[in-house]
């Protein structure tokens, strides 16, 4: 099949990041074939050649039928359509590419180069006369061409990308920050202090903080109102309860409740209405919180949501459950046509908390890559004079991650988060009552010591690699690299071995084995669960862990047991709800952490029963067996007084070792760390990275 015969084609067409050769049929985009099927090539060559025109419905089927074929025209062209669409990434609702004309046809509408390759036509034998009148009519028409042809080439170049031209830094005491907003002449953000978030202000030219309000979790940002007077505001007495949320208003401080709900994730809709997120669900509410109705369904869980500056799109990240990734969405603002922003654009998609600038001509978001978080920003408004790219474009670049971008209210400035991360591992010195640097500070965490003493493995942060030293930190041996982020690993009984959980991107966590010489990590769980915590049986034949598996739209926690010599792997009796285990060094007990986390539990193998030895005191975080396996030192946050605790197993007596209020302290994929050394004391890593709000002068074309 052919397009019309007067049609000439150029040697290449190039739009976005696809190019199509018309002579072989091949399309590529970024330089990989795609594969495109015999009438959407026709269609895309037909719309092509015709680029801002509407091409007709009855155009595109004497393209692709013949007048004697009798098919179901309608629906083999919109099959067509569908899978021309498909290959593009583009969508019906809205259109990068192919735009539908209602009741008429179709348009290329995306921005297009090439050039069609013809032989100039011969020249007529020139007059050997002319009059003075017509050689300046010949010049000034001349003229009027090349001044006719230089404003087409001007109108078609593709426009300069948004870029950064200048920065200054607007805060200065490096504590970590997040949830920025601003009202045009202050900048609203939360900020960690030891065991308290608080909610400081700070102008946006810059000088010093003030604080609003602080609690140990809370209240955290959520939205600020379109006319910039009020702040939502969410509050909660641990991560793991239904949160309170609250307006404050901006001039006179007042707050009032809205109530409590099941989600920390809400915004505001530009009609002042609440759009909250629930399990894998958007809900909209009315502005007191009440009459909810589903929104739209996701196959994640949706979170930072935020509607366009015209209030027709609402666009939103969406997180898995099982893995560290989040994609980009949009739907109209009635819940409809929701669909992937940028399909195959990161792979895998590592994107989240994009908004629109002020005007609505641009979206920036933040997308991960190798680690590094950076900001980038999408070209939204379409020109049919100007060549516009819409392709996103890295606006931040090295040395710094940059998140939690805001435009300023006059679209003029970009407000970010800048950050350099940092660890130091410390150890709690019972003698001066104080915390001071282990084996030097290390920016490591997830340390286990060999049972001879001899050597330490321990993960770096914050690559996330998997490294093994002397015990005293010496002669270090990397034994990962970074295309695979590791967590908790633990010696076999003979220190032969290395158990640990691992995740690959866009995949989810699970168990490894190594030698501990280092060599091939053998994966030894499989699927879309999180398996988590290995912990070895003490003759080394078996090990237990958490897993979560996703079952339906709820996540289902248990604790697995794998026979390493048969691989089988069975659930631990009764563990429904039950994470995390710690296997004693005599072989009687587990213990672990209710699904919620609040919660120590102990299982007795003799009995199959998990009992609450420890609750109330805040959420409970890593767990370790003293090495005269008679008590269990842990650590708590998200409470108002976090401490490292020792609970002896015998009488369940529950002493406190020493306060974590004012520790500064750094969050892994799993939360923030803690162990303990070989003689029992306990170990945390500190956070010293310096994280400063930044405001960055950009142009945006």
């Amino acid at each position: 099949m052919s397009t019309s015969a007067t049609s000439q084609h150029p040697s290449s067409y190039r739009f976005g990041s696809f190019t199509l050769d018309p002579g072989s049929g091949e399309l590529r985009r970024n330089g990989t074939k795609l594969k495109l099927q015999d009438q959407p090539l026709q269609i895309l060559l037909k719309l092509l050649a015709n680029a801002g025109d509407i091409v007709t419905r009855e155009e595109l089927h004497s393209a692709l039928w013949a007048t004697d074929t009798f098919v179901d025209f309608d629906a083999g062209l919109n099959t067509a359509i569908k899978r021309l669409r498909d290959a593009l990434g583009d969508s019906a609702d809205v259109p990068r590419f192919i735009e539908t004309v209602p009741r008429h046809g179709y348009r290329f509408i995306g921005p297009l180069q090439g050039e069609i390759a013809q032989s100039a036509p011969p020249l007529e034998k020139a007059a050997p006369l002319l009059t003075a009148s017509r050689l300046a009519a010949g010049m000034m028409a001349l003229l009027l061409a090349a001044g006719a042809g230089a404003l087409v080439v001007w109108l078609r170049s593709p426009l300069p990308p948004p870029r950064i031209v200048d920065s200054r830094q607007i805060t200065s005491d490096g504590l970590a920050k997040g949830n920025l907003v601003s009202d045009g002449s202050e900048i609203y953000f939360n900020e960690r202090f030891g065991g308290e978030m608080g909610l400081l202000r700070v102008p946006v030219r810059g000088g010093p903080s003030t604080v609003l309000d602080s609690s140990p979790t809370g209240p955290w940002i959520a939205d600020i109102s379109s006319d910039y007077s009020k702040l939502l505001l969410v509050r909660t007495a641990t991560m793991k309860e239904d949160v309170s949320l609250e307006v404050m208003d901006l001039r006179s401080a007042a707050k009032r409740s809205l109530g409590r709900f099941d989600s920390m994730s809400v915004c505001w809709s530009p009609k002042g209405k609440l759009i909250i997120s629930r399990g894998s669900a958007l809900y909209i509410l009315e502005p007191d919180g009440t009459q909810a109705r589903k929104l739209l369904e996701t196959n994640g869980y949706p979170f930072f949501p935020r509607f366009s500056p015209d209030g027709k799109h609402i666009r939103f990240s969406v997180g898995s459950s099982l893995t560290s990734g989040s994609s980009l969405w949009e739907a109209n603002a009635d819940g409809t046509g929701s669909h992937e922003l940028l399909p195959g654009w990161n792979t895998p998609a590592q994107e989240c908390c994009g908004n629109w600038t002020p005007d609505g001509r641009y979206y920036y978001f933040q997308s991960i890559r190798d680690g590094a978080s950076k900001v980038w920003i999408l070209p939204e408004a379409r020109s049919f004079f100007r060549n516009i790219p819409r392709e996103p474009v890295q606006l931040t670049t090295e040395p710094l991650n940059f998140d939690s971008a805001i435009a300023s209210r006059d679209g003029k400035k970009l407000f970010a988060l800048a950050s350099q991360p940092r660890a130091e591992l410390v150890r709690y010195d019972g003698r001066s009552n104080s915390f001071v640097p282990f084996l030097s500070g290390m920016s490591s965490g997830d340390l286990a010591f060999s049972h001879d003493s001899r050597s330490l493995v321990y993960v770096k942060y914050p690559e996330g690699t998997l490294w093994r030293s002397k015990a005293d930190g010496n002669n270090p041996v990397q034994l990962t690299n970074p295309s695979i982020q590791v967590s908790l690993p633990k010696w076999s009984p003979d220190d032969k071995e290395i158990a640990f959980s691992a995740t690959k991107p866009g995949q989810a966590w699970n168990i490894f084995l190594m030698p501990a010489e280092g060599g091939v990590a053998e994966q030894i769980t499989y699927g879309q669960v999180i398996d988590l915590d290995p912990s070895w049986s003490p003759d080394g034949k078996s090990l237990a862990f958490g897993q979560v598996l996703k079952e339906g739209k709820s996540l289902v926690y248990s604790v697995q047991l794998l026979d390493l010599a048969t691989r089988h792997q069975s659930q631990i009796p009764n563990s429904d709800g039950m994470c995390c285990p710690r296997w004693s060094p005599d072989g009687h007990y587990l213990v672990g952490t209710n699904q919620t986390g609040d919660a120590l539990t102990l299982y007795e193998f003799a009995t199959q029963k998990w009992t609450s030895i420890a609750k109330g005191i805040g959420t409970i975080g890593y767990m370790a067996w003293s090495r005269d396996g008679k008590s269990v030192i842990f650590d708590t946050f998200e409470a108002k007084e976090p401490y490292f605790y020792r609970i002896r197993i015998s009488d369940l007596h529950l002493d406190r070792i020493a306060s974590l209020k004012e520790a500064r302290r750094y969050y892994g994929p799993w939360g923030p760390w803690t162990g303990i050394a070989p003689d029992d004391s306990p170990l945390f890593v500190r956070d010293i990275s310096n994280q400063e709000i930044y405001a960055l002068d950009w142009q945006l074309p």
